[in-house]
């Protein structure tokens, strides 16, 4: 993950030790997240994705505009986010509000990667069903070699984008061998982050 004009006020200034410390420690895997999201129904649901940026005061991952989180995000813009980072024994919990990126930073993230990259973002019709994971295979093969050969244009597919997500809340949990965890908690009031602990 890379850290882009941080706010430096102290939540995210811890988050950001927090993620320098675990990924010092060799954590696989540290830019991983589980977002939460909740359907038209209510139901939630969860998954893992990689998040690349932290930005200002929004953390940021790419994915696809037409998949089953992304209609979880029109219903509902409200999500939580857990990291889990064993090697330091520390969780951090975020929640906030998602919103799609602008679509000149899809671009400039877009153009960043492999073409390997791409080519599986412009292939896979995300979260839709397919008989078999050979024919995924397949079709991107086809475009991987389409766009080495100039056939396509390596282009953002328009349905293919980030996701910023405005933090509100953080929790800093520690592991205690005795159970008595650290929780340290910063919570968004009035455009001022109000500090408290929760008991373990």
């Amino acid at each position: 993950m890379q850290f882009k004009n941080l706010d430096t006020r102290k939540p995210f200034l811890i988050f950001q030790e927090y993620y320098l410390a675990a990924e010092s420690a060799g954590q696989p895997h540290v830019e991983a997240g589980c977002i939460t999201s909740v359907d038209q129904e209510h139901k939630p649901h969860s998954r893992y994705v990689n998040f690349k940026y932290f930005f200002e005061d929004s953390i940021i991952f790419f994915s696809n505009y037409t998949s089953n989180k992304a209609n979880d995000f029109k219903n509902n813009e409200s999500v939580a986010v857990n990291f889990w980072w064993p090697s330091t024994d520390v969780q951090v919990r975020l929640e906030g509000s998602i919103s799609k990126c602008s679509e000149n930073f899809s671009d400039e993230h877009f153009n960043s990667r492999e073409i390997g990259k791409n080519a599986a973002a412009i292939a896979s019709d995300q979260s839709k069903p397919i008989e078999s994971y050979e024919i995924l295979q397949a079709k991107f093969e086809q475009v991987k070699e389409a766009i080495s050969s100039g056939e396509i244009q390596h282009n953002r597919p328009p349905d293919w984008g980030g996701y910023q997500i405005k933090i509100a809340f953080f929790e800093f949990w520690e592991a205690n061998e005795e159970r008595l965890n650290y929780r340290e908690c910063y919570k968004l009031e009035n455009d001022d982050w109000r500090r408290y602990f929760l008991q373990s």
